[in-house]
């Protein structure tokens, strides 16, 4: 199983929020991806959807390729004591509980969460909140390295695009 971390490159590395909440939320969706996907990659994605000034919503997607759900499991979901089905709870275990506080918690954040999944192939769960950008300064690299050439290795493709993606925001060529 392999785990990866995709930022885009114009989210602020500084921000105004509540971590607490925002780490609940991230660790209980990670959570569920490993423990729903045998084999193969989870993928954290962080996006921005829309910048106004000093505020900045983002969208924090949990991607697996794991067991994934039926449109009748995910409408299931984000309930209490609610999970896709019995089977579920008696192999994976929980409680049911970790989405729908989940789902409290991107409200009180301003935020809303929800799933896409397809059952055999995964799911991502998703969900938007809003940050307040705090003043810092911006981390390039020094213009002696701009253009400068760099060749990405790795047996997994998504690895690759982000590396990628991250390198060429810095002004390396890759």
């Amino acid at each position: 199983l392999e785990l990866l971390f995709a930022v885009a490159p114009n989210i602020p590395r500084q921000l105004e929020g509540d971590p607490l909440r925002l780490s609940q939320v991230l660790i209980n969706l990670m959570n569920n991806a490993v423990k729903f996907t045998e084999q193969g990659e989870v993928l954290l994605s962080i996006s921005q959807l829309q910048r106004v000034e000093d505020t900045i919503s983002l969208r924090f997607s949990v991607r697996d390729n794991g067991i994934g759900m039926t449109e009748e499991q995910c409408n299931k979901l984000f309930k209490s004591f609610s999970q896709a089905d019995t089977s579920t709870t008696r192999k994976y275990g929980g409680t049911g509980l970790g989405l729908a506080i989940s789902k409290q918690l991107v409200e009180l954040m301003g935020g809303e969460i929800g799933v896409e999944s397809q059952f055999g192939n995964g799911s991502t769960f998703y969900f938007s909140v809003k940050f307040k950008v705090a003043d810092s300064k911006l981390i390039t690299a020094g213009q002696e390295l701009e253009g400068m050439r760099i060749l990405v290795a790795d047996d997994n493709a998504t690895a690759r695009d982000i590396l990628r993606t991250t390198l060429e925001s810095m002004a390396f060529e890759v």
